[in-house]
């Protein structure tokens, strides 16, 4: 019996051991109308660092970057920097046009992507050297109203999501349109899904879709409400956990009376759809429409 008590104290205590040594993840968060671009705790929801923008900066997009860095769009161009805050290189937008991509490529490089007469996607190093240009007319006269995520696909396509004609354009990086995918809503962002769908944020329709890229299909909407417990805002970028769950932004910009409804600026639902995580802090933290995680 003693040799047992001592074994289950010896796993209780390794196990104990092994959670302190588990780090609590952070996340890198900003938002189109929030002074400051911030990292969390997301076990303790503490700011741990923050960098401050200017007024009238719009910075929908952040990520950080496999080197530790930030790079981010802030509607006049796209930079990146250190933690420290120090500027490491920086592009600026064309006059009338500004910038709404900065993300992270799977093959080291970064996506930028500036609306405008045309819209211009670049593939950039790490060191700020433009590898790839690519222009596309969008058709859509206000800048502002073109695109806030472009992203690829398995395929090296680019996927324009667009606000004012509520579509998904997939475009090659020649600039030549390949298809349009007709969406219920004007899109914020489309990311991968591991089942290898896709995911698309409605904006002010309220709602997100999974759909088929190829056949354009939408096979699962998601509309306010259907989540218990939250009422959907504008639904602004999505992010797939590593175990079939999603970030949701939940941008709460168009609405003056949110903060008095006690909606959520950020969660994160499981892949059964129920909310194990969230943001719902209007006091400390501002309108969140950008999420990327800090590896």
């Amino acid at each position: 019996m003693k040799s047992i008590f001592t074994y289950l104290c010896m796993v209780c205590m390794m196990l104990g051991l092994f959670s302190c040594g588990q780090k609590s993840e952070k996340l890198l968060l900003a938002g189109s109308g929030w002074n400051k671009i911030v990292i969390i705790d997301k076990e303790t929801k503490k700011v741990e660092w923050e960098h401050p923008l200017e007024k009238g900066w719009e910075c929908n997009s952040a990520s950080w970057t496999p080197d530790g860095n930030i790079l981010f769009s802030y509607a006049k161009g796209v930079k990146l920097i250190n933690k420290q805050g120090e500027e490491l290189w920086n592009i600026p937008a064309d006059a009338g046009s500004e910038f709404q991509t900065a993300r992270v490529l799977d093959n080291g490089n970064y996506l930028v992507a500036e609306c405008g007469h045309p819209a211009k996607i670049f593939e950039v190093s790490p060191k700020g050297e433009i590898i790839r240009e690519t222009a596309y007319e969008t058709g859509i006269e206000v800048p502002h109203a073109q695109f806030r995520h472009v992203n690829v696909d398995k395929d090296g396509n680019y996927l324009v999501p667009l606000f004012e004609t509520a579509d998904v354009r997939v475009i090659d990086v020649e600039g030549n349109l390949l298809r349009t995918i007709k969406m219920p809503g004007n899109m914020y962002c489309v990311s991968k899904l591991a089942n290898g769908n896709y995911v698309g944020a409605c904006g002010d329709s309220h709602r997100y879709v999974e759909f088929n890229l190829e056949s354009g299909e939408i096979l699962r909407t998601v509309n306010s409400g259907d989540i218990e417990g939250v009422e959907f805002c504008f639904v602004a970028q999505l992010l797939p956990t590593k175990d079939g769950g999603l970030y949701i932004c939940n941008w709460q910009g168009h609405d003056p009376s949110v903060a008095s409804k006690n909606i959520p600026q950020l969660m994160e639902i499981d892949k059964n759809g129920k909310i194990v995580w969230e943001v719902n802090d209007n006091k400390n933290f501002g309108m969140i429409s950008s999420i990327s995680v800090v590896k």
